[in-house]
């Protein structure tokens, strides 16, 4: 599996990208900017990976090395 830990700016970029695609709503994302996220937190990002929170922080996983490169492309543009 591959993974990498993104900064809090990458992840609130990224929850705006789920909001423009319609995956997420404004709501939720300005919940989980605030840090009200749930234990279980895993968010779809476009290609399959997901986005998760760990005790390290936000992290990017996938199983896919191209899934994984392309939404973490995506996800810190």
């Amino acid at each position: 599996m591959h993974q990498k830990f993104i900064s809090p700016a990458s992840f609130s970029r990224a929850l705006c990208h789920l909001v423009a695609l319609g995956t997420l709503s404004a709501s939720e994302a300005v919940k989980y900017r605030s840090g009200v996220v749930p234990h279980d937190f895993q968010l779809l990002l476009p290609h399959g990976a997901v986005m998760r929170h760990s005790p390290g922080g936000y992290v990017i996983q996938g199983g896919n090395p191209g899934a994984f490169q392309a939404d973490l492309a995506w996800a810190l543009a």
